[in-house]
């Protein structure tokens, strides 16, 4: 006997021989159990011709320890190898079979920790399929750790006693204390699985943490303003945002979450200016920058009373002309005119039929010797005629029975009428037409630059897109370029230099359900209109943070921020104390102080430590774009690849230590007793 197991030296020196090995080194009795078994290790074995090696006693292992199907997949091998073997070497298929089997005898006995090892492995590659498969059977789905606990014990208990009977050919006794095993490990295995995740994770995050990129602040910060970022939906929608708000953005305005850092690091004493100075220097900037962005996008503003003066000069070039070509005219023949007056007359009513009676009036004269009406054939009296006639059909002649707009159609008798006296002109008036075309076109784009500037009326005066649309299509560039002169200077009229410029331009882009808005693409083009709607919202945002972090809007906000914040107290309440005296008497009281004491020591230290944390955050939340914020938001960007990496990996560790208690009932159940212990007897 040696270290408390017998060997049978006659069985030793059999095995020496039989492998070919030299004869016993020591007298039957006196040899060493432990040369024997590793010898038997180290030795190819004439009966089965396989090397017991670690790696062999691994593999099996890692078979072995799949739950249930384990056992049937190394029987599987095991009888597939001896079928190979039989039919190779061609010997008897029952032989080769009991050799291989005796093989993982000999292997699980010669490295038991390879084997192990292996189990454990198996164990944990055939239960966490079903663990991912089905969670919520196996507890690691959502819910509270007692409800997980409940579900991994179910799932453990039916695990265990499944695998116990197939190991144990249907033992009951042995079903029962596997079933008995896999519960408990079973119920264990969720708040295993859920430290042994939560230590990877916090030891990756750790680690990353040191080795990731600097954010230009320090850790305490960089941590609050990564939990910011990750609120705001990461960092690609904070680049989005402040790219729209453009190089006047700061962080606070990326997301509400950086806005609500901003209000609570306003009521703190040591980080208020830091905080409200930016934003309000920022807000008085608000009219410069918006009138920056409507004269770059519509160009500087021009009033339409100053540009009508200016197509009005540019027309008397033109009217010259015309005078004096019908100067030096002669007779005009208006038979044509006439004869189409007198047949409208004849079915005229009301002030079509005033104002052509007055038309009528207009081209007739008295002859110098009878007295009777005669026809005008003056040019020069007949180009005033036609004159007049176009102002009645604009403004209207009340004292003649003719209201505004009651003629005004070009269509109608008076405008008909009007077009046969100009087509007798330029037929009849040498010069007259050119000169009347160029004077026409430069009244059309005063006519343009009165529409553009009643453009933003509201309410029946409102134009609705589709009309505008109509009216452009049959305008020449000319006139278009003078609406949108008329809208320019609408646009100065509503806005002016006002603190209210911003609240103005909302309304005068909103106005009318958006067809302000529509109406200027038209007239402007889509890209001006488009940075005008930009710079509006900009502006807007600015205010907002302004109003809410500066003018202290939303309190509950604010206190809810600043207390996230608040750095620690020293001393604190003496609550504790208090206590400690009326229990221990003075004794207890002085040793309460002695705590709070060191307590205050620690704690100054921290709020210092807290202080230099808010003002880092103050200064962080008010970045405009550029070098530092770009190195902030690359380090948080590569903080969050980090703690979604941890958390991969912490995931699939909490995974792994579920499947591994899950699954290792078969090697508790040897442990468990055969019986429940009896319970004592009570009485007689």
């Amino acid at each position: 006997m040696a270290g408390g197991i017998t060997f049978d030296p006659a069985e030793f020196e059999a095995f020496k021989q039989a492998t070919g090995g030299p004869a016993p080194s020591a007298a039957p009795g006196g040899f060493d159990p432990a040369e024997f078994a590793a010898f038997k290790a180290n030795q190819t074995t004439a009966d089965t011709g396989r090397e017991t090696g670690a790696l062999n006693a691994g593999a099996r292992g890692l078979v072995d320890g799949i739950p249930v199907a384990g056992p049937y997949i190394l029987g599987g091998i095991d009888r597939a190898d001896a079928a190979l073997r039989a039919y190779q070497g061609g010997t008897g298929y029952d032989d080769e079979l009991a050799k291989a089997q005796a093989y993982g005898d000999d292997v699980k006995a010669a490295h038991p920790y390879a084997n192990t090892a292996g189990e454990v492995a198996g164990g944990i590659v055939g239960t966490a399929p079903l663990i991912a498969v089905a969670p919520a059977a196996f507890g690691a789905g959502a819910g509270g750790l007692a409800a997980r606990s409940a579900a991994s014990l179910a799932s453990g208990l039916a695990l265990g006693g499944s695998d116990a009977a197939v190991r144990s050919s249907g033992d009951l006794r042995e079903i029962g204390k596997g079933a008995a095993a896999g519960a408990a490990f079973g119920g264990a295995a969720p708040a295993a699985g859920a430290a042994l995740g939560a230590g990877v994770r916090n030891f990756y995050e750790m680690i990353g943490s040191r080795l990731g990129p600097s954010s230009g602040f320090g850790p305490a910060a960089t941590r609050v303003l990564a939990e910011d970022a990750a609120n705001s939906g990461g960092v690609a929608p904070i680049r989005s945002r402040m790219g729209e708000l453009g190089s006047d953005a700061m962080l606070l305005d990326a997301s509400p979450s950086f806005q609500g850092q901003a209000q609570g690091l306003a009521v703190r004493p040591e980080t208020r200016e830091a905080v409200t100075v930016p934003i309000v220097a920022r807000a008085g900037g608000m009219t410069d920058r918006l009138a920056d962005d409507i004269n770059g996008a519509f160009g500087p503003a021009v009033s339409p009373q100053a540009a009508t003066n200016t197509f009005a000069a540019m027309r008397q070039v033109p009217n010259q002309a015309i005078g004096d070509a019908v100067r030096s005219a002669g007779p005009i023949d208006t038979t044509e005119v006439l004869a189409n007056l007198g047949d409208r007359l004849r079915t005229a009513e009301g002030p079509q039929r005033a104002a052509l009676t007055q038309a009528r009036n207009m081209l007739m004269t008295e002859h110098p010797f009878t007295g009777a009406a005669i026809p005008q054939t003056s040019a020069e009296n007949l180009q005033n005629a036609k004159v007049a006639l176009s102002g009645m059909m604009e403004h209207g002649n009340e004292s003649l029975g003719v209201p505004r707009g009651s003629v005004a159609q070009r269509d109608g008798g008076l405008g008909a009428t009007v077009s046969d006296l100009n087509r007798a002109l330029r037929d009849q008036v040498s010069g007259y037409g050119a000169a009347n075309d160029v004077s026409a076109a430069v009244a059309r784009r005063m006519e343009a630059v009165e529409q553009g500037s009643q453009l933003f009326r509201s309410g029946q005066g409102a134009t609705p897109p589709a009309d505008l649309a109509r009216q452009l299509a049959g305008r020449s560039q000319g006139e278009r370029d003078a609406m949108a002169l008329g809208t320019r200077g609408a646009i100065d009229q509503a806005v002016g230099t006002r603190r209210n410029d911003l609240t103005a331009m909302q309304n005068l882009l909103q106005g009318e359900g958006g067809w302000n808005t529509a109406n200027l693409a038209q007239i402007h083009g889509q890209a001006p209109v488009d940075r005008v709607v930009g710079a509006v919202n900009r502006e807007a945002a600015f205010d907002q943070a302004n109003r809410r972090i500066v003018e202290g809007s939303q309190t509950a906000q604010r206190s809810q921020a600043a207390d996230r914040v608040a750095p620690r107290t020293t001393l604190g309440n003496d609550i504790g104390g208090t206590v400690a005296g009326a229990i221990g008497g003075p004794q207890g009281w002085a040793l309460a102080q002695a705590g709070r004491v060191a307590r205050a020591g620690v704690n100054a230290a921290g709020q210092a430590a807290d202080v230099a944390r808010n003002r880092q955050l103050a200064e962080a939340v008010t970045l405009n774009q550029g070098d530092r914020l770009d190195l902030l938001l690359n380090a948080i960007e590569a903080r969050g690849r980090m703690q979604e990496r941890a958390a991969a990996l912490g995931n699939v560790a909490a995974r792994g230590g579920q499947a591994a208690l899950l699954s290792q009932a078969d090697r508790a159940r040897p442990y468990l007793p055969t019986a429940l212990p009896a319970l004592p007897a009570f009485g007689r």
